[in-house]
């Protein structure tokens, strides 16, 4: 009988060619059956399978045979099977990642947004910024984010600050980094689509407001006043594409 062709990870698992799948269920079914029973025999610890959308017809079969969901993304959906109970399977990510930029001119204004869609939060003055995109490094986002919502072209100075939250979006937690920009433009061209208004504010009346938030206040102060978390290049250690340059104080 036919198997699954598959190959060995380095956590003693066992991951399924998913372009090796079969089309139909039954042909599934009697594959998987005996692919798992050589790979009980192996002492395999665990059975992989990415299941591609295009044959999501398969999915109610691994299922039956034990399967669970561990992840999944737009063109997938990822299962696995304990094979020896008690092996280990690497968790999914966890986290947001997102990035904020202290915006401050030579007159010491602060660019300052308010976003479209607040939920039930009042209307506020908060920094630019947003989730950064898949292999997107901090600084290129913080960048892109405030060019996107505010027209203003800026240049990464430093890292100031971070906050990690639990139970954000979808009960996942998220990880904010704040960072010092130097503008490189000063004329504002909203993102319509996702900021209601974007502006030039003073930073000393903006932290004296009342109506500023507490943890805005705090983030640029300390973008303000603190030395800061800079970029070091390090030789040899992995390529700008793969690695944001390491930070040092």
């Amino acid at each position: 009988m036919a198997t699954l062709k598959y190959n060995l990870n380095q956590f003693g698992g066992a991951v399924i060619d998913p372009l090796q799948l079969p089309d139909l269920p039954d042909d599934f079914a009697e594959q998987l059956a005996e692919t798992i029973l050589i790979l009980k025999k192996n002492n395999i610890n665990v059975l992989w399978l990415s299941m591609p959308i295009e044959k999501s017809s398969l999915i109610h079969t691994a299922v039956k045979a034990g399967f669970i969901y561990h992840h999944a993304d737009k063109s997938y959906l990822e299962l696995t099977l304990t094979l020896i109970e008690g092996s280990y399977i690497p968790p999914y990510a966890t986290h947001y990642i997102g990035a904020g930029g202290v915006v401050l001119d030579d007159d010491q204004n602060l660019l300052v947004i308010v976003e479209k869609f607040r939920g039930l939060y009042k209307r506020h003055y908060k920094l630019p910024g947003g989730t950064l995109r898949e292999g997107e490094h901090i600084s290129d986002a913080v960048c892109r984010e405030v060019l996107e919502e505010t027209g203003i072209r800026t240049e990464f100075q430093f890292l100031s600050c971070m906050r990690h939250w639990h139970g954000y979006r979808y009960g996942k937690s998220d990880i904010y980094f704040v960072c010092r920009l130097k503008p490189l433009t000063h004329d504002i061209t909203i993102e319509t689509a996702e900021i209601e208004e974007a502006l030039w504010v003073p930073v000393n009346e903006y932290l004296a407001s009342s109506e500023t938030h507490p943890f805005n206040k705090r983030i640029v102060e300390s973008a303000l006043h603190g030395k800061g978390i800079r970029m070091e290049e390090i030789d040899g250690y992995g390529t700008k594409e793969t690695h944001e340059m390491l930070f040092s104080s």
